[in-house]
């Protein structure tokens, strides 16, 4: 049988890369609350706008959630949560699941070693990285960033704290693919991967995910992660041959009508 101190050891180099991935996700806009943090940012990104139970919890778990559900609620926000294999208390994902919180979008995790996957990685042909101040309005279109809300888009990838950069296809002039890294220490992480539909099953995809690679390595990197909906068939493909991996997955529980 697994000891708690066991077990915490197991997930420790998880928990690291989820400290990570919250920092180049922006997540500042958050209240700490007994080990949970409530991250209240308005957008579509979910997991900058749930609650995230990492760390050990002192308070009863019926008075926790109940703060949590109100809290969400003055802040006009769905109530999420978002459970990882050591989410705190351990027992906390069962609760929720009889309780009338239901699982969905589950979310894997990937890991990659930049040192093995160098020498079968595909040439990143056509794609230019360029500074995230440059790369935020160029892309803003092709990410369905709302009008109203390019303004704030913008200024946190002004202020972002951790180095990064971006990268773009242009086709007749227009951005039709593009992609973000941000590193801490040894660790690149690459987010807002996306092809417009028309040039879709192209190799946009693949060159952009190469050009962000090479970009992380050159910087220092060894490894780099991403998160992909478990259901992304074409993703997952594409991952799997720069040789990313499982590391650990993660899956939100809301209640009806709050699944979002």
């Amino acid at each position: 049988m697994t000891s708690p101190s066991e077990g915490a050891s197991a997930w420790a180099g998880a928990r690291r890369l989820e400290d990570r991935a919250l920092n180049a996700s922006g997540a500042f806009q958050s209240l700490l609350y007994d080990g949970w943090l409530l991250g209240y940012r308005p957008g579509p990104t979910k997991r900058l706008r749930c609650i995230n139970p990492f760390y050990a919890s002192t308070l009863p778990l019926g008075e926790k959630i109940d703060y949590c559900a109100a809290f969400y609620a003055a802040a006009g926000l769905p109530a999420v949560f978002r459970l990882l294999p050591f989410s705190e208390p351990s027992g906390l994902d069962a609760w929720l699941d009889e309780n009338g919180w239901g699982a969905f979008e589950r979310t894997l995790v990937l890991r990659a070693d930049l040192a093995a996957g160098e020498k079968r990685a595909p040439a990143a042909d056509g794609v230019e990285i360029i500074a995230a101040s440059e790369w935020e309005p160029l892309v803003a279109d092709l990410l369905d960033i709302a009008p109203d809300a390019r303004p704030h888009f913008a200024e946190r990838s002004a202020t972002h704290p951790l180095p990064h950069a971006g990268a773009v296809v242009r086709r007749d002039g227009e951005i039709v693919a593009c992609g973000l890294v941000k590193l801490e220490d040894d660790h690149a992480g690459l987010f807002a991967l996306k092809t417009a539909l028309p040039w879709r099953e192209r190799g946009l995809g693949r060159a952009v995910v190469a050009a962000l690679l090479a970009e992380a390595r050159r910087r220092g990197a060894a490894t780099a992660y991403l998160q992909v909906t478990s259901d992304n068939a074409p993703a997952l493909a594409l991952y799997r041959r720069f040789g990313f991996a499982l590391a650990y997955e993660y899956w939100y529980r809301g209640r009806d009508g709050e699944r979002r």
